[in-house]
């Protein structure tokens, strides 16, 4: 009679039976579906309506492939893709939330029971303003993230321009500690300079106690409080803004005036259009010209005129009254004021990058 197998039975020192060991090969194909799977639980004090949950995160995620949704346990998800690419798309697009409630997600590790896989870190796309000039570099953004958690990705487009806002930096940030507002760096003259943070996608967070997950209205800090001031750490002066989004030119149409197109756009080409703007008078007195008979300006026929529409498109420099006009609008004569921050050009010769002086209006 055969003997059984003893091969994966551990015995301790004492001779007494302790429980199985086991090597397991990520590439088994049993396992295949857990490596493709994320666990995940809602920072929040109450409930989470788990149909209505279902249907938001997949909309929001939009898996090519599709996700499967299921409770684990009670406030624990798992997350199961068909592929690959979903899984890491939702891994690095997040933080996500629901309801305002923060989402925190791991991947699913083989091995280990998920009701014992630590689910108290999110990844954050933090931006830090006020840094001195020249201090837009690798360098300093690790020392911020090393403040604040742990650094996960610097944002390769804080070098790509001369000139940008804030910092952007990934960062790891554990959900149990406060959350970091601000720090000090000293720039190249010796004087100390306070830097703040703001995150990116942040949901509720206590103003009372600085920590994710529940508000003022629910925080045992303030209930612990003798007295509550009214005094607050923390406000939302570190949410980031969220960017909006839009045609570029929609702020602008809801002031011009035109006639005949209130889609007239003069940068497209073969639009003959006559539009009337608002300040005909100091346009006709630029060109010299009667603004009873002159008012109006044919795009078709005047090619060479061009509506410059912001001033983060232009610069004038005022120097003895007279402005001028930088080299990516070289060339150009000034006709006149259209209106408020939209000024009329003239190219003669856009080619010649040479800045020249404008005629006063």
């Amino acid at each position: 009679m055969a003997s059984p197998s003893i091969a994966n039975l551990s015995i301790n020192d004492d001779g007494e039976e302790e429980g199985f060991c086991f090597d397991l090969e990520e590439e088994v194909s049993e396992v295949s579906d857990l490596r493709l799977c994320l666990v995940g639980r809602f920072l929040c004090d109450k409930p989470i309506h788990v149909r209505s949950m279902k249907s938001r995160i997949a909309d929001i995620w939009r898996a090519v492939k599709g996700v499967a949704i299921k409770e684990a346990s009670e406030g624990l998800f798992l997350f199961q893709f068909e592929h690959k690419l979903d899984m890491e798309a939702v891994i690095n697009g997040g933080p996500w939330s629901f309801d305002n409630h923060l989402l925190i997600l791991e991947q699913v590790k083989l091995g280990i029971q998920i009701e014992n896989i630590p689910l108290f870190h999110v990844d954050f796309w933090i931006q830090v303003h006020n840094l001195p000039a020249g201090f837009m570099i690798e360098k300093v953004g690790k020392a911020m993230a090393s403040h604040i958690g742990m650094l996960v990705e610097y944002d390769k487009n804080n070098n790509t321009s001369f000139w940008r806002q804030y910092m952007r930096i990934r960062v790891k940030v554990d959900v149990r500690q406060p959350l970091k507002q601000s720090t000090r760096v000293k720039n190249k003259g010796g004087e100390w300079c306070v830097v703040n943070f703001k995150y990116e996608k942040l949901s509720t967070f206590c103003f009372v106690c600085g920590i994710l997950g529940h508000s003022e209205q629910r925080c045992e800090v303030r209930f612990a409080m003798a007295e509550d001031t009214g005094k607050r750490g923390w406000s939302n002066e570190i949410r980031a803004e969220n960017k909006k989004y839009g045609a570029p030119s929609s702020r602008w149409l809801r002031q011009e005036r035109t006639k005949k197109s209130e889609n007239f756009n003069p940068e497209i080409p073969g639009q003959a259009r006559e539009t009337q703007f608002p300040d005909e008078a100091s346009m006709a007195a630029a060109n010299g010209k009667s603004s009873a008979n002159h008012g109006k300006i044919n795009y078709e026929s005047n090619k060479s005129f061009k509506a410059i529409y912001s001033p983060s498109n232009w610069s004038l420099n005022h120097k003895d009254s007279n402005p001028t006009i930088s080299n990516h609008t070289a060339g150009a004569i000034k006709l006149g004021h259209v209106q408020q921050n939209i000024h009329l050009f003239q190219f003669n010769d856009p080619t010649k990058p040479s800045t020249q002086s404008l005629p006063n209006n």
